[in-house]
């Protein structure tokens, strides 16, 4: 885990990608003068990263928003840091860097949150943390808000560009892409022996790039008739076959998605995963609480050492923390920073002595870029090489002077932020993974509870009458709830194993009834009706796991 590579899939035209919109913006800055500039053009060039691997036909929103946000972050951090330094300049103490950290804590809370909530997955919020940390930096040297602002618009715009860019190329469409990549997995696990010993992994594997496939295909508008559809059905027939054939006594082959069901549902609306995650046993919650606690205290840490950048220890923190990670990834992950961090400072001196700028210091950018996404997926670690001396060049401004100050505070404000965020990973609220967990399974019963026991016209006495708005909708949300359950026990099992083990009978019974409840609900043709014996069977079980 600390030194592997595993594959990724195809990284390189996305890489490529993010480099020439990262760099794009910024030589034309730099072609007329503006190399300060250009730093935030590039910083706002980021949104490009969030639309990789989905499909056109929302990656231009994604792009969009994700733009908008950085340069919301960029312009609030350059009116932050034109205080701070007007403060400094007339005398002010150092301690005035602490409205800094308060800014850049409250993004990084609110980008975990969000992140969470909509379970959006990498690259999450770590970016409109960095965004408002560079604005801040931009403007102590003489770059005024509004042009912190209005140049990372313009890498935003740049973003979109080249983002949309792939739909002209004869490139396949994401979405057959991961069907591809869906079946091939597929066809390898179908191969595999019951006797193997990386079978449970290469299920889960296996199950997640079929659902990934299925998201896909649902954000392109093709799941109905379509041969991609048709093709990944039949893909899931397989799997399901070798699923039953490589059955062990763990009886786990149905854990992540029901393979009865030809297709998943829609995605709950933005409105429901925000509203449903407002509660204080919601995983995204309870990594936002851990998160405002950790950069708060790592950047006032920085502040009260009179370090001169408190932003680089909220960073840190933010890295460890802004996908709310259980303790066990979390911990591999600030392993991963501290290494990366202490090598990407000797390539960070390398390059410092060389004194780069104007459009030499953009090639570089653009090159440490182009690394970070061919390896971010891989091995972290590597990335985070690449990332240090991105980060403390652009922050630097082409700005040159004594190195050795500026190594030392960089790896102790690194050595805090780590420290800080694997304490607060293991101290701060340590039984949070019980309350998800039971929370999300009582979620499950719930919306079972309200598909069968609601109104006359929409209970299920024949699945033909999930034509109902109220069955669909009740459907995407049971679905979403399952893959909460899921993912809370997930994390259970890495924080607390015997715990888990303890739960793990009534979990897998709630999650079987509201698999079978589901794919008795969808609408192909040719499906039989539900029986009243069935019914009542599934409300006995209700209300004996309620």
């Amino acid at each position: 885990m600390l030194f592997g590579l595993p594959p990724a899939g195809r990284r390189l035209p996305g890489a490529a990608r993010a480099a020439l919109a990262f760099g794009a913006p910024a030589l034309v800055a730099v072609a007329l003068g503006h190399e300060q500039q250009g730093l935030m053009a590039a910083t706002g060039a980021l949104a490009v990263i969030f639309g990789e691997g989905q499909v056109y036909r929302r990656r231009w929103r994604i792009v969009g928003a994700a733009a908008l946000a950085l340069t919301i972050s960029a312009f609030a951090g350059g009116l932050t840091g034109e205080l701070i330094h007007q403060r400094l300049d007339s005398g002010g103490t150092h301690w005035w860097q602490l409205l800094l950290v308060l800014l850049m804590s409250a993004v990084a809370v609110t980008g975990t949150f969000v992140n969470s909530a909509l379970r959006l997955g990498p690259p999450g919020g770590f970016f409109f943390v960095l965004a408002a940390g560079v604005g801040a930096l931009i403007t102590g040297h003489g770059v005024p808000p509004g042009q912190v602002a209005l140049w990372t618009a313009i890498g935003g715009a740049s973003a979109l560009l080249v983002g949309m860019s792939a739909a002209l190329t004869r490139a396949h469409p994401p979405e057959e892409r991961a069907v591809a990549a869906a079946i091939a997995a597929v066809e390898d696990y179908a191969a595999r022996t019951p006797g193997d010993a990386d079978l449970v992994d290469a299920r889960y594997a296996t199950a997640m790039q079929v659902q990934t496939a299925w998201a896909l295909l649902d954000d392109a508008r093709r799941t109905g008739t379509d041969g991609l559809a048709t093709t990944l059905t039949g893909a899931q027939r397989t799997f399901a076959d070798a699923l039953h054939r490589n059955r062990t006594t763990d009886d786990e082959s149905d854990l992540l998605f029901d393979t009865g069901r030809p297709a998943p549902t829609p995605r709950p609306s933005l409105r429901y995963r925000l509203l449903r995650s407002l509660s204080p046993d919601s995983h995204a919650v309870v990594s936002a609480n851990r998160m405002g606690f950790a950069a708060l205290l790592a950047g006032c840490s920085t502040v009260a050492l009179d370090l001169g950048r408190p932003d680089w220890a909220v960073l840190t923190v933010t890295v460890l923390l802004h996908q709310g990670p259980d303790r066990v990834r979390g911990t591999y992950r600030g392993v991963h920073r501290i290494g990366g961090t202490a090598l990407g400072l000797v390539l960070f001196a390398a390059l410092y002595a060389l004194e780069p700028r104007n459009w030499a210091l953009v090639l570089i950018l653009m090159a440490l870029q182009f690394a970070i996404e061919m390896f971010v997926a891989r091995n972290y670690g590597l990335a985070v090489v690449f990332i240090t001396p991105l980060a403390l060049l652009m922050g630097g401004g082409g700005q040159y002077g004594d190195i050795f100050p500026v190594l030392r505070d960089r790896l102790l404000e690194s050595v805090i932020g780590v420290v800080i965020g694997l304490a607060t990973l293991w101290a701060v609220d340590r039984r949070a993974h019980r309350r998800v967990l039971l929370r999300n399974d009582q979620r499950v019963l719930e919306v079972l509870g309200q598909l069968l026991d609601g109104p006359p016209q929409q209970t299920l006495p024949g699945a033909r009458r999930d034509t109902a708005p109220g069955i669909r909708a009740l459907r995407r949300e049971l679905e979403f709830e399952l893959m909460g359950s899921t993912l809370g026990a997930i994390d259970a099992a890495h924080n607390e194993p015997e715990w888990a083990r303890a739960h793990w009978t009534r979990h897998q019974r709630i999650r079987r009834l509201g698999h079978e409840v589901l794919a008795a609900t969808r609408h192909d043709p040719g499906y039989e009706p539900v029986d009243t014996a069935q019914l009542t069977r599934w409300s006995r079980s209700l209300a004996e796991l309620a």
